[in-house]
């Protein structure tokens, strides 16, 4: 046990410079892939079934909690740690929710990688197309380094309009009038009112 303990720095490291861990392309390029078969196989189903098949894709893509700690500003620091676990749940649901919606007729379409370019602060930029045979749609993934995972943190639109600002400002209201709380309440209705579809 104390070898292998020994070791394990030297593990971590190969790992790291071998290439096994996935690039930001690979990370995007792996969510695009889950999300289409989640769609493609649902295409007739509901939203809810679609939500169920796409949820572990976007948990392994996505980091919901630093996204939402983002949108919330100030009113997350000021959060108690249940608070903040009650929001990151909702932020999730909703963010889930949204896109089984949104992507229902994804299976017309497909998405093609393009360039990763370096970002600010050490973020990565992967720029792709979604083809739909009608348009070229541009999706940008902003992505992290987190504990050694490339996460999604927010999606440029045509190529610059922030999805995650757009969410900051929508929920700017709700923090505004009873914080944390109730943007958590508000983001669970929403969901709620997705998935009934």
């Amino acid at each position: 046990m104390r070898a292998f303990t020994r070791s394990l720095p030297f593990l971590i490291t190969l790992l790291f410079s071998s290439g096994l861990l996935a690039s930001p392309a690979e990370t995007v390029e792996a969510y695009h892939d889950k999300l289409q078969q989640a769609v493609g196989e649902n295409k007739d189903a509901s939203d809810q079934r679609r939500y169920e098949q796409l949820a572990p894709a976007m948990d392994t893509a996505f980091d919901f909690e630093g996204m939402i700690k983002t949108a919330a500003g100030r009113h997350w620091s000021k959060a108690a740690p249940e608070t903040r676990d009650a929001l990151v749940a909702a932020f999730r649901r909703v963010s889930i929710a949204t896109y089984a919606d949104q992507f229902r007729d994804l299976s017309n379409g497909r998405f093609v990688i393009k360039e990763t370019r370096d970002g600010p602060r050490g973020l990565k930029l992967v720029e792709s197309q979604l083809k739909t045979g009608n348009e070229d749609v541009t999706l940008t993934y902003v992505v992290r380094d987190k504990d050694g995972d490339w996460r999604i943190i927010d999606v440029l639109l045509k190529g610059g309009i922030s999805e995650l600002a757009l969410r900051a400002s929508e929920y700017a209201g709700a923090l505004e009038k009873g914080g944390a709380e109730a943007l958590t309440k508000a983001l669970n209705k929403q969901a709620t009112r997705l998935l009934e579809n």
